[in-house]
C-alpha cells in the first residue's frame, strides 16, 4: 500500500530538526508565539522512528493483505540500498572537512569513531554517538530496527488486534518509565537519548499500528476516520496548551513520549481525502518528502561548508545565515537525491547476487 499523503511529513520532521539545530534564534522560531515550543522540536526524532515502523509494515502489504513472512536478505538489501549511498557520501564529506591527521597520535585512535560510524554502530558506543556528523546517530538506531524487523514482523503478525493494542500500550508505558527513571537518576545523556535499545518501543509501536491499519482499513476508511480526525485535532490543541512554556515536557519527550499522538497524526493523514489530501499528494510536496533523508543527513556537513568555504556566509551570525543556508541545503539535497540516492538504490536493488 502506498500512502503519499504522509510523505511530506518526513520533510516537515527533517526541517524541524534543522531548525532545532540552527534556527531557534531566527524567525519564526524566535517569535513570541513559537519560541516557547522551540526545544520541543526534538520530538521529531521519535516521529521518524514510529513512522519507520508504520511504513515498513504498510509497504509490505499487497491488496490489503500482509504476507506471512518477509525475506530477510531481500529486505536488508533494499534498506541498505536506501540509506547507505547518501549516508556514506555524507560521512566522506564530513571526513574531508574535519579530519586533521596528527602524527603524534596513533592513526587507529584518530579514525576509530569514523570506523564505528561507517558500520552504523556509533550509537551502541554511546559516548561517540555524536562524534561524527552528529545527526547520523539516528541512522545507527534505524539500522538496528531494520535488522530486527523481519523477525519481529513474523511474531507480531500472529497477534490478535487486542494483543497488539495491549503490547503497544505496555511498550509505550514501560519505555516512558525507563526513560524518566534514567533521566532522573542522572545517567549519561548520550546513553539515555541515543542508545538504540531505548528507542525500540517507539519503532515497535509503529509496527503494531501498521498491522492494525492494514487489518482494519475498511472500517477506518468508512466509519473510523471521523473519530480519528476529531481525536487528532483535539489532542493537537491539548498538547500545544499543556506544553506551552512547560520545560518539564521538553525534558521527557525525546524517547517516544508522543508516540500515541503521532499514531493519530499518521492515521489521520493516511485516511485524508479531498482537497487537502490531494494537496499533500502533489508532486512538489512528494519531492520534498523524498529529499528529506538527504536533507537530514547532510545538514551538518553543508552547514560547515557554508561557514568555512562560501564567502557570502563569512562573518554572518547564525540567525542571518539560516535561510541562505536552507536554500543551499535543499538544493544540495535535491541533487544528492536525484544523482546519488535514486540511481544507487536502483542499481543496488536490481543487481543480482552472484552465487
Amino acid at each position: 500500500m502506498h500512502i503519499p499523503q504522509i510523505t511530506f511529513t518526513r520533510f516537515l520532521a527533517s526541517i524541524s530538526i534543522v531548525f532545532l539545530h540552527y534556527g531557534l534564534l531566527s524567525w519564526p522560531m524566535s517569535s513570541s508565539f513559537l519560541s516557547p515550543f522551540g526545544e520541543d522540536l526534538i520530538a521529531a526524532m521519535s516521529y521518524f522512528f514510529i513512522l519507520s515502523g508504520f511504513i515498513l509494515v504498510v509497504s509490505t502489504s499487497k491488496n490489503g493483505f500482509l504476507p506471512k513472512k518477509i525475506n530477510s536478505f531481500d529486505f536488508w538489501k533494499r534498506r541498505a540500498a536506501r540509506i547507505l549511498p547518501v549516508y556514506v557520501f555524507a560521512l566522506v564529506v564530513f571526513f574531508a572537512i574535519n579530519f586533521d591527521y596528527d602524527p603524534s597520535i596513533p592513526l587507529n585512535g584518530q579514525i576509530r569513531t569514523y570506523c564505528y560510524s561507517l558500520v552504523l554502530l556509533q550509537s551502541w558506543k554511546y559516548n561517540m554517538a555524536l562524534d561524527v556528523n552528529y545527526p547520523a546517530w539516528s541512522l545507527s538506531v534505524e539500522a538496528f530496527f531494520y535488522f530486527i524487523f523481519p523477525l519481529i514482523y513474523s511474531l507480531m503478525r500472529n497477534l490478535s488486534n487486542k494483543k497488539l493494542l495491549i503490547f503497544s500500550a505496555v511498550a509505550w508505558i514501560l519505555n516512558a518509565y525507563i526513560f524518566i527513571r534514567l533521566t532522573n537518576a542522572n545517567f549519561p545523556e548520550n546513553f539515555v537519548k541515543f542508545f538504540p535499545m531505548l528507542h525500540v518501543a517507539t519503532f515497535l509501536t509503529g509496527m503494531c499500528f501498521g498491522i492494525l491499519f492494514i487489518r482494519n482499513y475498511s472500517w477506518l476508511e468508512s466509519e473510523g476516520k471521523r473519530q480519528i480526525h476529531f481525536a487528532t485535532i483535539f489532542t493537537t490543541l491539548f498538547i500545544f496548551y499543556s506544553s506551552y512554556k512547560n520545560y518539564e515536557f521538553y525534558n521527557y519527550q525525546h524517547n517516544g513520549l508522543l508516540s500515541p499522538y503521532y499514531i493519530l497524526v499518521i492515521y489521520s493523514l493516511s485516511l485524508l481525502k479531498g482537497k487537502f489530501g490531494n494537496l499533500l499528494s502533489t508532486k512538489p510536496l512528494i519531492f520534498l518528502g523524498s529529499i528529506s533523508y538527504s536533507l537530514y543527513i547532510l545538514q551538518f556537513p553543508i552547514y560547515q561548508i557554508c561557514q568555512k568555504y562560501l564567502p557570502w556566509f563569512k562573518n554572518q551570525t547564525k540567525e542571518d545565515m539560516l535561510y541562505p543556508y536552507l536554500i543551499v541545503l535543499i538544493c544540495v539535497s535535491s541533487l544528492t537525491y536525484l544523482f546519488i540516492e535514486k540511481p544507487a538504490r536502483k542499481y543496488l536493488t536490481k543487481r543480482k547476487t552472484v552465487a
